[in-house]
């Protein structure tokens, strides 16, 4: 389990990583691979925890996309205006994000 800070740092980043697509959906293995690219190595399971986390406070939106076709099964996110404003400084800075 990650410190409360290293957290925080990896909740920023993330929402950092989606802002470079902004508005466009990024997903959660590239955001994987960007943050072990930064030397934040975190497991699926974790980083899906911290993509819930930032999506119930209304930063980001995820969504599942399924091609049985292509054999493709992925979760993708989004930047909300929310996160932009956040980033950005247009709104009060979170205590569970570190920017």
């Amino acid at each position: 389990m990650k410190n409360r800070a290293e957290s925080r740092e990896i909740r920023g980043r993330i929402l950092k990583i989606l802002d470079v697509d902004y508005p466009h959906e990024i997903s959660d293995r590239v955001i994987s691979l960007t943050l072990g690219d930064i030397s934040y190595n975190v497991n699926p399971a974790v980083l899906q925890g911290y993509l819930d986390y930032l999506e119930e406070k209304g930063y980001i939106e995820c969504k599942q996309l399924e091609y049985d076709d292509l054999s493709i099964d992925m979760r993708v996110a989004k930047l909300t205006a929310k996160g932009k404003d956040l980033l950005e400084g247009n709104i009060p800075s979170d205590p569970g994000i570190a920017l």
